[in-house]
C-alpha cells in the first residue's frame, strides 16, 4: 500500500511538472465555453423559431390562447414527423431550452455534450500520456525497482481515474459559473416566456450524468492506457484514435461508440437539434456493462504486458 501510495504522488507530481495540470484546465475552460455557447445558441435559435411561428399564427388570425393550451402532438418517423399544434410545439422547445442555460439545466447539457465530444478524446490523451511517460524520461529504470510492477502498473488506472474526475468536477462547477452569465441572457431574449418555463433536470440526473461522463472519460484513459503500453507510441496512435472516433461511421449497434449514448439512454440532457440516440434496440444496462468491461480488460492487459516486460532486460527501452 506504501509503494502504491508513492507511485500516485508520483504520477500527480508528473501531471504539475509537466504542465498537464494546466492543459486540463485549459481543456475545461475549452469545455465550458463550448457548453455554454452550444446553449445560448440552440437557445437563442427555438426562441426565435417560436416567435416566427406566432407571428404566422397571428396574421393568420389563429386563436393564440387556444394553441398554447393545446398540447403538440408529435406522429410520424423523425425524418417526417407530423406536427398538430406547431405554435405549442415551438413553445415546448423553446421554454426547455432555456433550462439548459441556467444551473443545474447549464451542468448537464454541457456534460452531456462533452460526454460525446471531448472527454473520449480527453482519456485517450491521459492515458497514452501515462503510459509512457516513465518510458520516454526513463524514470521507470528505478520505479520498478523500488515499487514494484505492481506499485507502478496498478496506480496508473487509479491516478486516470482521479484525473477524469476532477475534470468533471472542474467542468462543471465552471458551467454553473458561466450559468451566471448566459442565463440572464438567455431570460431577457425571451422574457415573455418566463412563465412556460419547466423545471430543469433534477440534481439525482445531474449526478447521474456527472458519473456517465467520468466512466465515459475513464473507459477511454483506460484504452489509451492500454494502447500505450503496448505501442510506447503517442502522435500515430492519438491521431488514429482521433480519426477513427470521430470520423469513421457508426459500424452497428455493437459498436463501442454506441454504448455511449445506448448507457445514457433518457439520462442524457440534450435539447435541440443534436440529440444522439443509440442503434438498435439494446438494453442501456448491457451497454453499462460493456463499458466497464471493456475498462476492466484494458486495464487488467496493461498491467499483464507491463508483468511480462518486467522480466526483460533494458525494460526501460
Amino acid at each position: 500500500m506504501r509503494n502504491m501510495l508513492q507511485e500516485i504522488r508520483r504520477e500527480f507530481r508528473w501531471v504539475i511538472n509537466s504542465g498537464l495540470a494546466l492543459a486540463l484546465v485549459g481543456a475545461a475552460i475549452a469545455i465550458v465555453i463550448s457548453g455554454a455557447a452550444a446553449g445560448t445558441s440552440s437557445t437563442f435559435s427555438l426562441v426565435s423559431q417560436f416567435e416566427h411561428t406566432l407571428s404566422v399564427f397571428q396574421e393568420n388570425g389563429e386563436d393564440i390562447a387556444k394553441a398554447l393550451s393545446t398540447p403538440a402532438e408529435v406522429t410520424g418517423a423523425a425524418t417526417q414527423q407530423n406536427i398538430s399544434n406547431p405554435l405549442r410545439y415551438d413553445l415546448d422547445r423553446a421554454t426547455e431550452a432555456l433550462t439548459q442555460t441556467t444551473g443545474l439545466g447549464a451542468i448537464a447539457s454541457t456534460l452531456s455534450l462533452s460526454t460525446f465530444i471531448f472527454f473520449p478524446l480527453i482519456g485517450f490523451a491521459l492515458g497514452i500520456f501515462t503510459a509512457t511517460h516513465d518510458t520516454k524520461s526513463g524514470s521507470i529504470a528505478f520505479r520498478w525497482p523500488q515499487s514494484g510492477i505492481r506499485g507502478v502498473a496498478g496506480t496508473k488506472p487509479v491516478a486516470l481515474f482521479a484525473i477524469i474526475a476532477a475534470l468533471v468536477v472542474l467542468s462543471a462547477a465552471g458551467s454553473g459559473i458561466a450559468s451566471l452569465i448566459t442565463g440572464p441572457l438567455a431570460e431577457e431574449e425571451a422574457s415573455t416566456l418566463g412563465a412556460f418555463i419547466p423545471p430543469g433536470p433534477s440534481v439525482a440526473r445531474t449526478l447521474t450524468i456527472g458519473m456517465l461522463a467520468v466512466l465515459i472519460g475513464t473507459v477511454s484513459a483506460w484504452f489509451g492506457l492500454f494502447v500505450g503500453v503496448a505501442t510506447r507510441n503517442r502522435a500515430f496512435t492519438l491521431v488514429a484514435f482521433a480519426l477513427a472516433y470521430y470520423l469513421l461511421p457508426m459500424l452497428g449497434p455493437w459498436d463501442l461508440r454506441n454504448m455511449i449514448p445506448l448507457a445514457g439512454t433518457d439520462i442524457f440532457y440534450f435539447v435541440g437539434q443534436f440529440t444522439p440516440f443509440a442503434l438498435g434496440e439494446l438494453d442501456p444496462a448491457l451497454g453499462l456493462g460493456i463499458l466497464i468491461g471493456f475498462a476492466l480488460f484494458c486495464a487488467g492487459t496493461a498491467v499483464l504486458i507491463w508483468h511480462y516486460r518486467a522480466r526483460l532486460p533494458n525494460t526501460a527501452q
